[in-house]
């Protein structure tokens, strides 16, 4: 899979920043890196068109901003140079550290998480991943059954097994994200963790202590009955992949299935929420 990569140079920077990633991901970029100028928005190839960024409102209405911006196109073969070169350690407290194979592997994490990301997102650096990531940290995983949904990287997968759970289960619908969760379950030394290519059609026949679900509402809207069949009784769902007013939407179709909202957290107008089944 392609990937066409836009950088955004913004003038000032805050708080427009957070306004374009906000439009830029309802209009299907995925991804975004901020940089010291702006940010880099990615959007798959197959969803690319001439017209996309004429739906962006920050772009095409008088702002206090000067917003200009530069495309290419990344072939898949190409994304670890791109990568390499924006990507420095994430670090979550003095809990948890994401790193490169490159890097050099710091002292005094509790959690050491070697990722090669290739055309994965989920190095730790979006919001998103680090809401999940600080909500895993939580809870206690020892000995649970965990399921991570929409696994990309495995990045999250891969924490819970280096917290004790013993059996894993990660499903991603990208071929690449599949292939790139098992090569990094393999650098992290996670042989508890079976990665599935699929969808929550293709979860086994097994209840889960936790399910994580960094994906977008829509698919989560979708997916959230399949994951309360899966989810064993007092057992946690945690989500991510959408913005602070996709909240309440997602709260009452939760609470429709009986899911009770535990915690909610924000950051950069992106959410995270927790739910347990009774």
């Amino acid at each position: 899979m392609n990937y066409f990569e836009y950088k955004f140079t913004l003038v000032p920077k805050a708080p427009y920043t957070e306004i374009l990633i906000v439009q830029l991901a309802e209009a299907g970029f995925e991804s975004f890196c901020e940089t010291d100028d702006g940010v880099l928005a990615y959007i798959q190839e197959d969803l690319f068109n001439q017209d996309i960024l004429k739906s962006i409102e920050i772009l095409n209405q008088p702002q206090d901003c000067n917003i200009s911006h530069t495309q290419q196109l990344i072939p898949e073969k190409n994304w670890n140079e791109v990568w390499e070169s924006n990507f420095n350690p994430v670090k979550v407290g003095m809990e948890c550290v994401i790193r490169a194979p490159f890097h050099e592997k710091p002292q005094g994490f509790k959690f050491d998480i070697i990722i090669s990301p290739k055309m994965s997102f989920g190095t730790g650096h979006h919001d998103t991943t680090m809401l999940m990531i600080a909500e895993i940290l939580k809870q206690n995983m020892e000995k649970k059954r965990v399921l991570d949904m929409g696994c990309g990287t495995g990045v999250l997968a891969i924490l819970a097994a280096k917290m004790n759970a013993y059996k894993i289960v990660a499903i991603d619908n990208e071929e690449w994200a599949y292939k790139n969760t098992i090569e990094n379950c393999a650098a992290n030394h996670c042989q508890q963790i079976l990665s599935i290519h699929g969808s929550a059609q293709h979860i086994p026949n097994d209840n889960f202590d936790f399910i994580f679900a960094n994906i977008n509402k829509n698919v989560l809207l979708s997916d959230l009955a399949e994951y309360y069949k899966h989810l064993a009784t007092d057992g946690r769902l945690l989500m991510s992949g959408f913005f602070n007013y996709d909240i309440e939407e997602l709260k009452v179709a939760a609470q429709k299935i009986n899911l009770q909202l535990l915690t909610q957290n924000t950051s950069n107008n992106w959410a995270c929420l927790v739910f347990e089944k009774k």
